[in-house]
């Protein structure tokens, strides 16, 4: 049976990150065995949908979710498509349930303060045991403390104007891909009357490839 990886991301209005996406795509593709394909669940070109529809019973497809939570696009649009596909699929769990991952944002990132870790969330209870339990690890490296704020939830900025004020400088760490529309939200949640840090958010560039570069090679030689 043939096998496919293909990764797969939400989507950019912002024409410029679903490109920078699949040029990354395509430098995977150079380095793995199996094919590497890249589609988008919305917003871009291939969609998933169309994509799976080529690929008749005898290619297995394995799906690399760009996702970092389990919510309505993990749990149901993604699964729905799969339920629907020719092919045996098989879904990976979203970025934040991966312990490569959390290994990843550790080595990337130098937590020296109090930090807040954020994206934009869920309404699956899952998805917020998986976000405060890579916060957890990635204290037991900085030692720091820490809080987990998601922009779904009620009541998030008094959260984290409470814990600003309670440690007086602090780092966010936002898990979204480049500098739009929720990055700008998460930012917008803190207070100005304390010393606050935004981190960079995560890009389709050399680093994150070498991660999911990593996570492929793993799958080829399962």
């Amino acid at each position: 049976m043939k096998k496919i990886k293909l990764l797969v991301y939400h989507g950019s209005r912002d024409e410029t990150k679903n490109k920078s996406f699949l040029k990354m795509v395509n430098r995977l593709q150079a380095k793995a065995q199996d094919p590497v394909l890249g589609c988008f669940l919305e917003f871009g070109s291939p969609l998933l949908e169309n994509v799976m529809a080529q690929y008749p019973q005898h290619y297995e497809v394995t799906v690399i979710p760009l996702f970092f939570l389990k919510g309505k696009h993990y749990e149901e649009d993604l699964k729905d498509i799969a339920v629907q596909a020719y092919s045996p699929v098989n879904i990976l769990p979203p970025l934040v349930e991966d312990a490569h991952f959390i290994r990843f944002i550790q080595q990337s990132y130098d937590i020296k303060e109090p930090f807040i870790l954020a994206a934009h969330g869920s309404a699956h209870f899952e998805a917020k045991q998986a976000l405060s339990a890579m916060a957890k690890r990635l204290a037991e490296k900085s030692g720091m403390p820490w809080l987990v704020v998601m922009l779904a939830e009620d009541g998030a900025q008094e959260k984290l104007v409470k814990f600003q004020e309670e440690y007086g400088s602090v780092t966010m760490l936002p898990l979204t891909f480049s500098k739009g529309k929720v990055y700008y939200e998460l930012k917008s949640l803190a207070s100005s009357n304390t010393n606050f840090y935004i981190m960079n958010p995560l890009s389709f560039n050399q680093s994150i490839e070498r991660y999911i570069l990593k996570k492929i090679m793993i799958l080829e030689g399962s």
